[in-house]
């Protein structure tokens, strides 16, 4: 019997006609598993992605709804819609997390939005009996947009320290410094200084010792630029020169009963001549003297005489039957006049200038400015210790590689034209249009000027500048105090540099604040994660 089965197995053993059958019977489960693993991650995989996209689109709602000034959990009431809206096919998710949190040092300026949809798989629950669950997770950053505005620029567009704080100054104003530099330090502090002007907006970095939790700090922002980049200062050809003059005072009396003594010199039509004898006759357009020189301490009253006086007329006599003209001269000798008034001239010392275009404007004396526009070619505008220099509706325009240097103990009262003074033919004779453009302009460096490298203020506390500094050429170092009147003391230049014991607590009137405009950037909404 035993032999028998052994037989029998080993003939079923070399049997092979059913070989095909046995391998498709062993490889059905797999065949099955893959083709029901395949349908759910297709499944799975159009979960998620509809999921993300729809937690992206409500990131970026709710932070949108943030930038447009949303209030209280309205960003959350607008990320919810989006979320919703995006949703076809996962229509079971749960209830989703929308909140604000810090992003990149920032506080409160992202918005993440996460939920989680649970539901079974046609294969994976018949093999587990468990469903799946499926999540989503986006973040979206957003900053709000500004326009900013300064009344310290500086407009260099890569160098480094474009401003340069330090020293022991001391600057206190509300409206806000810009550099255009793009360099990884655009705006350095050094020393003790304070500089507390309600914001800092650079294209580059910002030293950090400015985060002193007073100032806004905006470093490598975009879209920052030169507010006054596409202005032409103006012309004025006429040459004029700066001139200082000595005081002076005349007196000059008016006089009555004047009494003359002369001697006649007669000239006849046939050219004779001859001295008349006997008292001379009155002339009949003889010029007597009313005006005379006297000094400080004539009065009226006095009798005065002048000598060596000359009177001219004419005189009709008849001789030898006929009449005949003569020339007649008087030559006074001496003239006796009593003082009736006294007129005082005084011509005060200094310098007078008129505008137009200058070599030099160096002040060397106390100097009164007509109102119009200054052009300075070549030269400087160069104002000495203790000299007064009075410009009441003035603008400079620096050229060919003119400078700025005001002294300490100088004093100064400059303010820049207005829009009526700009127009008037008597000053600026400017169209509408250029003194629309150009009003407030105090200092104007010509772009096509080769710059300066010493221009240089060093303030006093009796000074008073009134307007915009210009200098997109030039370093400017400021270096003391300035007293503004009706608006910011505007300085835009290459470079800017505040040291030493420089005090601006009164750079800018009332509220601080100036209409400067230095660009800046849009509302942005990006997704991080």
């Amino acid at each position: 019997m035993l032999s028998k089965f052994y037989r029998t197995m080993s003939r079923l053993a070399r049997q092979k006609s059913g070989n095909a059958t046995l391998l498709v019977a062993a490889g059905m489960p797999a065949l099955i598993g893959a083709a029901g693993l395949g349908v759910d991650t297709a499944q799975w995989y159009m979960w998620k992605r509809e999921m993300q996209y729809a937690a992206d689109q409500a990131a970026l709602a709710g932070a949108w709804a943030l930038v447009g000034g949303a209030s209280g959990d309205g960003y959350v009431t607008r990320a919810t819609q989006e979320l919703n809206s995006n949703l076809s096919q996962v229509t079971f998710a749960g209830t989703p997390s929308i909140a604000k949190v810090d992003w990149n040092g920032g506080t409160g300026n992202s918005v993440v939005v996460s939920f989680a949809a649970t539901k079974s798989l046609p294969f994976s629950s018949f093999l587990t009996s468990k469903p799946v669950t499926v999540s989503a997770r986006a973040q979206a950053v957003y900053q709000q947009g500004r326009a900013f505005t300064s009344c310290l620029i500086a407009v260099d567009p890569t160098t480094r320290g474009a401003i340069t704080i330090g020293g022991n100054a001391y600057v206190v104003a509300g409206c806000g410094a810009a550099a255009l530099s793009d360099n990884a330090q655009s705006v350095v502090k050094n020393g003790n200084a304070v500089f507390d002007v309600g914001w800092i907006v650079s294209e580059g970095g910002i030293d950090s010792a400015f985060n002193d939790g007073k100032t806004q700090i905006y470093a490598n922002q975009a879209n920052l630029s030169d507010p006054f980049a596409g202005l032409t200062p103006p012309t004025n050809p006429t040459p004029q020169s700066l001139t200082c003059v000595t005081p002076s005072t005349t007196y000059t009396a008016t006089v009555s009963t004047v009494t003359t003594t002369s001697s006649q010199l007669m000239t006849s039509s046939n050219g004779n001549k001859w001295t008349a004898s006997g008292s001379p006759k009155p002339l009949t357009s003889a010029t007597q003297p009313s005006n005379i020189s006297v000094t400080k301490t004539a009065n009226v009253g006095d009798v005065i005489t002048n000598s060596s006086t000359s009177a001219t007329g004419t005189v009709t006599t008849t001789g030898s039957g006929k009449s005949l003209t003569y020339s007649r001269t008087d030559i006074v000798t001496a003239v006796v006049a009593t003082i009736q008034s006294i007129a005082v001239t005084s011509t005060p010392g200094g310098a007078y200038p008129q505008p137009g275009t200058y070599t030099d404007f160096t002040i060397k004396c106390d100097t009164t400015m007509a109102k119009g526009v200054y052009v300075i070619n070549g030269g400087s505008v160069s104002i000495n210790a203790q000299n007064k220099l009075v410009g009441d509706g003035v603008m400079f325009v620096l050229t060919n590689g003119a400078g700025i240097t005001i002294n300490g103990g100088s004093n100064v009262m400059l303010r820049a034209m207005n829009y009526d003074e700009m127009v008037d033919p008597k000053a600026g004779a400017m169209t509408p249009t250029q003194a629309t453009q150009l009003k407030d302009m105090l200092v104007f460096e010509d772009r096509n000027s080769s710059g300066s490298t010493g221009d240089k203020i060093n303030g006093t506390s009796g000074m008073v500048i009134d307007g915009t500094v210009y200098l997109p050429k030039s370093t400017l170092t400021f270096d003391g105090t300035t007293n503004v009147v009706t608006r910011c003391f505007v300085i835009a230049a290459a470079q800017i540099i505040i040291q030493g014991t420089a005090n601006m607590t009164r750079f800018c009137p009332g509220d601080g604040t100036t209409t400067i405009s230095v660009g800046g950037t849009g509302n942005s909404v990006k997704l991080v994660a």
